[in-house]
């Protein structure tokens, strides 16, 4: 294929094509963007040819430029402006955006999260963070012990850390195992 055989780049293709697919596929989640990578990386293949006669291990290499094509894909997909831009525009106010944004989105997990909960989970947690009552109040209120309120807002803490955890941070989790840790 270095000397420009199309019909050993076929086989190259068919041998090769589904580990990039399924590499792409599992990040990209999209069968439509897994398929443009399939596209661009055998391209690259192609226009870069002469070089393969250099490459030892053949599979390891096809992972590892798709894994640096892929992360050039997602640096494109997020906004990015040059300090110039930012010093030229005083109405930029990129980190007021952006900080709008990871606010709405984590009220929308809070959310998500306490409606989760058990009711009585739920009713202590929403006594405590939106009526300010106090644990002796909620108790009283709700006629049980200090304790059981104590037990059931610890409990309810702790499943939304739990889920915010999951849902909010799962992302960053897979973009640094899928780059920067070796399987």
């Amino acid at each position: 294929m270095s000397r420009g055989d199309e019909d050993a780049f076929q086989m190259l293709y068919k041998r090769y094509s589904g580990k990039v697919y399924n590499i792409a596929l599992r990040y990209q989640k999209s069968a439509f963007l897994a398929q443009d990578i399939i596209q661009d990386i055998f391209l690259k293949i192609w226009q870069n040819r002469e070089k393969l006669a250099e490459v030892d291990n053949f599979p390891g290499w096809l992972t590892t430029i798709t894994r640096n094509h892929l992360f050039t894909q997602l640096r494109k997909q997020i906004p990015q402006l040059s300090i110039d831009e930012i010093e030229m525009d005083p109405t930029v106010d990129v980190r007021q955006d952006h900080h709008d944004v990871d606010v709405r989105e984590l009220e929308l997990l809070i959310t998500e999260a306490i409606a989760a909960l058990s009711p009585r989970q739920k009713e202590i947690y929403c006594l405590s963070r939106f009526e300010n009552l106090s644990h002796k109040q909620i108790a009283a209120q709700l006629n049980i012990s200090y304790d059981v309120t104590r037990e059931h807002m610890s409990k309810a803490l702790k499943s939304i850390r739990s889920f915010l955890i999951f849902k909010y941070m799962s992302p960053l989790f897979l973009l640094v195992n899928f780059f920067f840790i070796k399987k």
